[in-house]
């Protein structure tokens, strides 16, 4: 009888293992699929639903894995991805937060960070960390969730302390990888930087957003946050009409998504500049 339950458990656990493999692979397949797919206002609803399909084959199979971090960093991932391209203003940030929180839980899924932080706190742990796509996913999740809370939000994430976590989480992706998705902890760090309620710093905005752009300037993103977080509070209009412009010239390979995402809001930036020259 004994040998028999055993067998049964076996069978059972490795049921359970094909079973998350398979429901993984289906949703990694969904994502790209959406990831390599150009925005365009007739296609969004149609990548949304894939997106939206992926993120649910993720769900499942981290009912059967509840550490494995792939699922964490992905849920964490498709959440942004969903709130920041396809979400009307009033769900982004309810949706970050949830991306917030699976990227946590994956920072947690590794024994050494909970022993640090339950002995040092936050900060301290997220240095043990090694794994960059959990960092950067907590990171630009929670950071946009800030910034949609307004100035308000901003001052208030401070306040609590948020803003030393942040900076953590990135200055520790800035260690690991600064190149990640093609300069991605650069232009994060430009962000904190550009925006903090109480101590801007523009000219490390600056810097950083030209090592992003002189490394990647085929990541549309880089260029844009450029506009966004130096040129436009600088208020070099010129600048920014043909960085917008260069932009909008630029082919959307080899990022589909997020450079034709990319494209659309720097047209609509490029209004907002050329009625300031």
């Amino acid at each position: 009888m004994k040998r028999l339950g055993l067998i049964a458990v076996l069978v059972v656990g490795l049921w359970g293992f094909a079973q998350v493999t398979e429901w993984v692979n289906q949703a990694d397949a969904l994502f790209q699929e959406v990831w390599l797919s150009p925005y365009m206002p007739t296609t969004a609803a149609e990548l949304r639903g894939k997106l939206e399909q992926a993120i649910e084959l993720y769900l499942r199979a981290l009912t059967l894995d509840p550490q494995n971090t792939h699922i964490l960093n992905m849920l964490a991932r498709s959440y942004y991805t969903l709130a920041d391209i396809f979400l009307p203003e009033r769900e982004k940030q309810a949706t970050h937060e949830k991306g917030q929180q699976y990227g946590e839980r994956s920072l947690r899924a590794h024994e050494e960070f909970v022993r640090v932080e339950k002995e040092k706190g936050f900060v301290e742990a997220v240095y043990t960390s090694t794994d960059i796509e959990a960092l950067y996913w907590t990171y630009a999740n929670w950071a946009r969730k800030v910034e949609l809370g307004g100035a308000f939000g901003l001052i208030a994430a401070a306040l609590r302390g948020d803003d030393k976590k942040l900076n953590a989480l990135m200055s520790r992706c800035i260690e690991l990888d600064r190149d990640y998705l093609a300069g991605g902890p650069l232009r994060a760090l430009a962000g904190y930087h550009a925006k903090h309620p109480f101590s801007k710093d523009y000219e490390k905005a600056r810097k950083l957003l030209e090592e992003a752009m002189a490394n990647h300037g085929e990541y549309l993103e880089n260029l844009l946050f450029y506009v966004q977080y130096y040129l436009m509070p600088k208020e070099l209009w010129s600048e920014a009409k043909a960085v917008l412009e260069k932009i909008l010239a630029s082919p959307i390979e080899p990022y589909p998504l997020m450079n034709s995402y990319c494209q659309v809001k720097a047209a609509q930036l490029l209004s907002e500049v050329q009625s300031k020259l």
